[in-house]
């Protein structure tokens, strides 16, 4: 029985969504141990409900909100999401191990919007969220807020004529993506917002892309990555 590496992507977020890069699994995927759980930390510990997980950007990526077929918008260096596991049931090949994410954050962004300065501000508004990973082919991921039906996303821009506020809401219910084994991490791509407030200088459609991984359970004695049976 082999374990996966889990790469981690909600958010989230927003998890924050937040939108789906097709998944990439082994040719064994198919076999699943019974009495298994869905999560396991790197020392084969299946990973308890309670746990806190953390993630961020993968090394070297940055998250973009763009506008559609464009590379205008919003980057960002730096995301990170945390929370804790709610369940994690055995491994069937289609068990749903699922967390609650607390923090969905972005930081070191910037735009090459014309007539934008800067970004003071952008976040993914409804948390908490509820990230959920399923051991089925393509291992596949979402990323919700439990209050709200569809992530929304706000956007502070300093422009050369003070400053414009920007808020986006999901075409969907959720930000969706899928994991990959090689290499480790939680793919979401071209997750679509559209503009629901704001000034002209608000895009009037943005496409959510970003790379996350690897899932990290934090609790004491693991501390390590996190795989899917």
């Amino acid at each position: 029985m082999r374990n996966r590496l889990l790469a981690g992507a909600a958010a989230l977020a927003a998890a924050t969504a937040l939108i789906a890069l097709p998944g990439t699994a082994d040719a064994d995927a198919d076999a699943y141990a019974s009495d298994g759980a869905v999560l396991y930390t790197a020392n084969n510990v299946p990973v308890s409900p309670g746990d806190p997980m953390s993630i961020d950007l993968t090394n070297g990526t940055v998250a973009t909100m763009n506008n559609p077929g464009t590379t205008t918008g919003v980057k960002c260096t730096a995301s990170h999401l945390s929370g804790y596991v709610t369940s994690n049931p055995a491994a069937t090949g289609s068990a749903t191990a699922s967390s609650q994410i607390d923090a969905l954050t972005f930081s070191g962004c910037t735009s090459n919007v014309v007539g934008v300065t800067g970004v003071t501000s952008l976040t993914m508004d409804y948390l908490p969220y509820t990230l959920s990973v399923t051991d089925s082919p393509g291992y596949p991921v979402t990323l919700a807020p439990v209050s709200s039906t569809q992530p929304k996303v706000t956007a502070i821009l300093k422009t050369v004529t003070g400053t414009a506020t920007c808020i986006y809401l999901s075409t969907g219910s959720a930000i969706y993506a899928n994991a990959t084994n090689v290499p480790p991490r939680i793919n979401l791509s071209l997750q679509r917002y559209v503009k629901i407030a704001g000034p002209s200088i608000c895009s009037a459609n943005i496409d959510f892309t970003a790379s996350y991984g690897p899932v990290t359970d934090t609790a004491p004695g693991n501390g390590g990555i996190v795989l899917v049976q």
